[in-house]
């Protein structure tokens, strides 16, 4: 699969982020394991894969996107304001609190991207 070719290739830059992630459960792993992120889209809501992905990727390396304007949790154009769709979603199958699941993509986005 490509997630595990680029893997192979970026070894050695410290901040990775793999967008729109949708690669199998096995590379999430490794990537994860290598020190990377995850960024989870707005598929979480409705992919039985997504969630999978979800429930197992640790906070740490989680990151949220909507993937905008593609991939809508609703009826027609995704927007950024439905990233708080993913939310809950994502607290259910880690059986954590929104809230939780909030503050860690958060900061990982806050140290991701330096702000």
């Amino acid at each position: 699969m490509a997630e595990a070719e680029v893997l192979k290739l970026v070894r050695d830059i410290d901040t990775v982020i793999y967008h729109c992630y949708s690669g199998s459960v096995e590379t999430m792993r490794e990537i994860v394991d290598a020190g990377y992120y995850i960024s989870l889209a707005t598929l979480v809501c409705f992919s039985e894969h997504h969630q999978t992905l979800a429930a197992e990727v640790p906070p740490e390396n989680l990151l949220l996107e909507t993937d905008s304007p593609f991939l809508s949790p609703r009826r027609g154009r995704n927007e950024p304001a439905f990233i708080v769709d993913s939310i809950p979603v994502v607290a259910k199958l880690k059986e954590m609190e929104p809230a939780e699941i909030a503050k860690f993509a958060t900061e990982n986005a806050r140290r991701v991207f330096k702000i």
